[in-house]
């Protein structure tokens, strides 16, 4: 005798497919956070790119207005200078040797104090359309003056070697600080500063 048996498909649960779902929205979550994690190391390491492209342009402007200040120093006389095209004043016209009028180192602007940077006035500007390089100056003349020995004080104490005569007939040395803002794309700033010593 033939025993017949009804082999009807039992009745399925779904646990395969809950585990595929959970599974499924598992990496969805892990690819998620992938992306953003990706996201936000672009914007880390463009940011730093505007930072450093901010940091050059303020080391820029520093460099050409210390050496017009150098100059001036050593002629006394702004039409003397050779100011570059790139240099404006505060206004934003164009600066010239006939258009330099500013004495640096009478003293600074009423209301400036060399410890807020924010109370600092703009000296100069230095813009580069070119490089695209844009730089706000200030320059500070700082509170330290320094005396300085000449040839009386050291033949007086008994210096008798060569060039006594040319060893100076003293002073006083005058620091200023040149304070410098780049600026840079997505309006990343870099402030840089430096000191300048003046020998009158």
């Amino acid at each position: 005798m033939i025993r017949v048996t009804n082999s009807m498909p039992r009745e399925q649960k779904g646990a395969v497919l809950a585990v595929a779902l959970m599974l499924l929205l598992v990496m969805t979550i892990v690819a998620i956070s992938a992306m953003d994690g990706s996201t936000l190391g672009f914007k880390m390491s463009a940011n730093s790119v505007y930072h450093e492209e901010a940091f050059n342009n303020s080391e820029s402007g520093r460099e050409v207005v210390g050496d017009m200040l150098v100059q001036y120093n050593a002629f006394d006389d702004w039409s003397q200078v050779d100011a570059p095209a790139e240099v404006f004043d505060r206004n934003g016209v164009q600066m010239t040797s006939s258009t330099l009028d500013t004495d640096f180192k009478v003293s600074n602007g009423v209301g400036e104090n060399t410890w807020d940077t924010s109370s600092l006035d703009t000296d100069i500007i230095y813009r580069d359309t070119v490089n695209d390089i844009e730089a706000e100056i200030a320059v500070v003349r700082s509170v330290v003056s320094q005396n300085v020995e000449g040839a009386g004080t050291a033949q007086y104490q008994g210096y008798r070697g060569i060039g006594k005569g040319l060893g100076g007939q003293g002073g006083a040395h005058i620091y200023f600080e040149f304070r410098s803002e780049g600026i840079g794309q997505a309006n990343a700033e870099a402030v840089t500063s430096a000191d300048f010593r003046y020998v009158p």
